[in-house]
């Protein structure tokens, strides 16, 4: 039930692997569902017209509109067909060495996004300085422990962050409700926290880059 305040989401992104970071962009300027951002087709965006069609887990179509800060990071893609996110694979190369590539799409989890980018949203809050806990085990047959930073926010709290961010900018609950494709409002302000005014401004400065 986090969210992160602007400067904590420039964070997110810039300390992010480069092809994650239009993902990253994405989710919180959009307030999309994990599963509706992997499955986004280039087919259903419209970067003149600045729109695009995600698909909900109940099967409806929705439109959402693409503020200048993801336009930006879309432009940047350089791929134009198929699925518009992708993962970093590791490849061998024509001379047999293991090299990172871009992947065709990330695996499907029957919609329970979120676990495709565990490792790499670990990573990128680490090196944000966001808060977290190290956790320590040690693997079954295995003598030495392993160590794992688990991040406080997961990377649903950016759906958080969108609605959060959205009725700190605009206060209407039912244009929430709309954009963030909510079926009801008790589910809206389950999402949506209430913070300072303060922010505003850097909101609507974050969406317009």
């Amino acid at each position: 039930m986090q969210f992160s305040r602007p400067e904590e989401a420039t964070s997110v992104v810039n300390d992010a692997a480069p092809h994650s970071r239009p993902l990253r962009v994405f989710l919180i300027a959009t307030g999309c569902r994990m599963s509706e951002a992997m499955e986004l087709d280039w087919q259903d965006v419209d970067l003149d017209g600045a729109r695009a069609v995600v698909w909900q887990k109940q099967g409806n179509e929705r439109h959402i509109d693409l503020p200048k800060v993801v336009l930006i990071a879309l432009r940047g893609i350089p791929w134009r067909d198929g699925r518009v996110f992708r993962p970093a694979v590791k490849r061998r190369d024509r001379n047999g060495i293991m090299r990172w590539a871009v992947g065709e799409s990330y695996s499907d989890t029957n919609r329970t996004g979120g676990g495709q980018i565990k490792s790499a949203w670990a990573f990128a809050n680490r090196r944000a300085g966001l808060p977290g806990s190290e956790r320590v085990w040690t693997p079954k047959n295995e003598k030495w422990p392993k160590r794992q930073f688990v991040p406080d926010m997961s990377p649903h709290c950016l759906r958080h962050t969108f609605a959060t961010w959205h009725y700190c900018a605009y206060k209407d609950l039912l244009k929430l409700k709309e954009d963030g494709g909510w079926q009801t409002i008790t589910m809206v302000t389950r999402y949506a926290k209430k913070m300072p005014d303060h922010y505003r401004e850097q909101i609507l400065q974050w969406w317009g880059y």
